[in-house]
């Protein structure tokens, strides 16, 4: 199977001169975690949840506004590109191997898709003879509704994780994500004074910003209800529990990119 046989073509693009505001806008909008970003019609970039919570984040912003702020100054330059003949086993591979969520499809210099962890997981909607617990990510990384997000931030971008379930007396209570961080910190942007910005932000708990009573799945279920439990919920990861409704791991679309590049075959935990 080549990239030109998946990959996706309605594309959601931001020049580079547009403020960060927009973008966000713009994502929220489309429900999409990543924008391609031009600059006279060339791809020079592009901008995800996790630029923004990392720029957003820094010290190096404070007292700016996202509506003041440039995507240029955000996104992440020279992307890693593929070709429509591409094998998706191949790419699913290149993502893996890169860190990265995304490759965009330039063909004869021109921008013709992209294709994603997303499109990963669209794959898996048929992989009915593996099952999650399989593929999970165990013992993972967790936080309580009373951490501060500046601690979580510091987690995703140093572990490089998108996804943190949230935890409460070892009970699941909510899930915080890249996205709903970046969302925060852009509204917190454009609407506390930038004196106050530094001092506010670090008293901001998970709780304020967390998704309660998250969609999860059990370890017995098959990938292919993973990957279509994601797609429903237009969620990247789901916590996993067991019948006692305790965390036993997570399923992301990693963890579905990492299927793919296995060629559908699960690796021995």
């Amino acid at each position: 199977m080549l990239v030109k046989d998946v990959m996706v073509k309605n594309l959601f693009v931001v020049d580079k001169d547009d403020m960060v505001s927009y973008a966000i806008e713009l994502m929220v909008k489309k429900r999409v975690s990543r924008l391609l970003v031009v600059d006279k019609g060339r791809l020079v970039g592009v901008i995800t949840e996790k630029d923004m919570v990392d720029r957003l984040g820094s010290s190096k912003m404070k007292s700016l506004q996202a509506s003041s702020v440039h995507v240029s100054g955000v996104m992440s330059s020279d992307p890693i590109t593929v070709t429509p003949k591409t094998d998706i086993i191949q790419a699913a591979k290149m993502m893996l191997d890169r860190q990265i969520s995304s490759l965009p499809v330039v063909e004869n210099g021109e921008l013709v898709g992209i294709i994603t962890k997303s499109t990963m997981a669209r794959l898996c909607l048929r992989v009915d003879n593996i099952f999650v617990g399989q593929i999970m990510t165990k013992s993972p990384v967790t936080t309580t509704p009373f951490d501060r997000i500046v601690n979580v931030r510091r987690t995703m971008l140093e572990r490089n994780i998108s996804s943190l379930p949230v935890l409460d007396g070892g009970e699941l209570v909510g899930m915080i994500t890249e996205g709903l961080i970046a969302l925060y910190l852009a509204q917190f942007r454009d609407s506390v004074p930038g004196k106050h910005q530094e001092e506010r932000i670090r008293h901001v708990e998970v709780n304020e910003v967390m998704q309660e009573d998250p969609p999860k799945i059990h370890p017995d279920k098959k990938v292919s209800e993973a990957a279509e439990l994601m797609r429903k919920e237009r969620v990247k990861s789901l916590p996993v529990i067991n019948y006692e409704e305790r965390l036993v791991g997570i399923v992301t679309k990693t963890d579905l990119t990492r299927l793919v590049a296995n060629k559908f075959t699960a690796e021995k935990k």
